[in-house]
């Protein structure tokens, strides 16, 4: 499915989508946790539903209502087939972790895009905790297996500014260790704010654990007990500033179920778009974003990876220069993101220059419409939509339907408030 988009004045208002990454950590929390939780509002992306499925292959028992999402769990089963994650390295990095707690072996695996995220220092770190794991391909890409009989414990390794799943994860599945354990950081500390969900999580369910920052180290007590919840996800800022931007370049809009302040990292994307002049105000759970004009800003995107896309094509409407630092990590995402971005960019008339760890957009008087090949990747496909409204001419999105895998209603939502979206077989 493809999606066609011409320039489009918006107005309207629209709610931000449930947090897929709350979603996702409450409910291998829940997995694990001795008893009944309900996850209220929770997403209904296709990394949040991969989750529940993998949660339920491992032995929680789900209903899934329209509203929420009910898990009994309390015990980690050995599942009776592959535990396919679809394309979610939450997910993967998640239960693979929570899977060494399991009697026998699981193996896991994902998609095309999800074979290509690196799992070689989790399941170093992994190892070094007493577990059994290893990549079938000895290459430290998925698919991997887990043997299972539970995690010892004690102390590991770990780089700060590879993934932070990979800590979140550890940091989940330690606490069922038959000895108390230490990760400790091997670089610095990048999305810091994602590990601070994971522990924000772990503490409603009553887990203890702690962050020593001048030490750089975190420690999870042993043979703790989970207790279920009901759990409220809140909405998303990774997805609510595609439709911040879409007010900021072309109209007014208005994303409620919106929580402030968040431990979400990507709430960051309102100071950031004022700082480029954007005239966005906040009331309660509701932010308001307006045609502004804008001016290019450096920005250091160590802690926000996943704002890049839609920062970078709001910059491409910018005076100036816009410099996005601290971004090696992007090349592996759902795709190589430096090189998606720059290749989507100057298909629509931007002008954008890459480097390793670094890129510098120049603002342009006015996109044109192009047909991009978004490689599968959601964050490339929204934010080259957004940019389309405000573009002369005709934009095609090829692959459109991979936006799901984080907001499954996106083209919904902005031919709601006015869009001139159409969807092409």
């Amino acid at each position: 499915m493809d999606a066609r988009i011409r320039k489009s004045e918006l107005s309207g208002r629209v709610v931000a989508p449930p947090s897929k990454s709350y979603t996702q950590r409450a409910v291998v929390c829940a997995l694990i946790a001795d008893g009944k939780t309900e996850i209220v509002n929770p997403s209904r992306s296709e990394d949040a539903l991969f989750a529940l499925r993998a949660a339920r292959m491992l032995g929680a028992r789900v209903t899934d209502f329209d509203d929420r999402f009910s898990i009994s769990g309390g015990r980690i089963e050995v599942p009776e087939d592959v535990v396919d994650c679809g394309g979610s390295a939450t997910a993967l990095r998640f239960f693979t972790a929570v899977s060494s707690h399991a009697d026998g072996a699981t193996v896991l695996t994902g998609d095309d895009q999800l074979r290509r995220r690196p799992m070689g220092d989790l399941l170093k770190a992994m190892n070094s905790l007493g577990a059994k794991c290893f990549s079938t391909k000895s290459n430290g890409f998925p698919p991997v297996v887990v043997m299972g009989g539970g995690m010892e414990g004690g102390t590991a390794a770990i780089p700060g500014d590879v993934s932070s799943q990979f800590i979140s994860s550890l940091l989940v599945s330690s606490t069922l260790a038959r000895n108390d354990t230490a990760i400790r950081l091997s670089s610095a500390l990048e999305s810091k704010n994602y590990i601070d969900m994971t522990m924000e999580i772990l503490h409603k369910f009553g887990a203890k654990v702690a962050f020593d920052p001048g030490r750089g180290e975190f420690s999870v007590p042993s043979r703790q007990i989970l207790h279920p919840l009901s759990y409220h996800v809140e909405g998303d800022f990774s997805s609510a500033a595609f439709m911040l931007a879409a007010g900021i370049l072309c109209g007014k809009v208005l994303v409620d179920g919106i929580q402030l302040p968040s431990l979400q990292g990507d709430s960051a994307a309102i100071e950031i778009l004022q700082r480029m002049g954007a005239k966005i105000s906040c009331s309660g759970n509701t932010v308001t974003a307006e045609t502004s004009v804008l001016r290019g800003i450096e920005i250091d995107a160590r802690q926000i990876p996943d704002l890049v896309p839609i920062l970078a094509a709001v910059a491409s409407r910018a005076e100036g220069e816009t410099r996005i630092t601290g971004i090696k990590r992007l090349r592996y995402k759902e795709s190589d993101r430096i090189a998606t971005i720059a290749e989507t960019a100057m298909r629509m008339g931007g002008r954008i220059e890459t480097g390793e760890n670094e890129m510098v957009i120049n603002g342009v008087g006015m996109t044109k419409g192009a047909i991009i090949d978004p490689s599968n990747d959601h964050r490339i496909a929204m934010a080259c939509s957004i940019l389309a409204l405000f573009s002369e001419g005709e934009t095609i999105i090829k692959n459109a339907e991979c936006v799901s895998k984080s907001y499954p209603s996106f083209f919904e939502d902005l031919v709601r408030m006015g869009g001139k979206v159409e969807m092409i077989k």
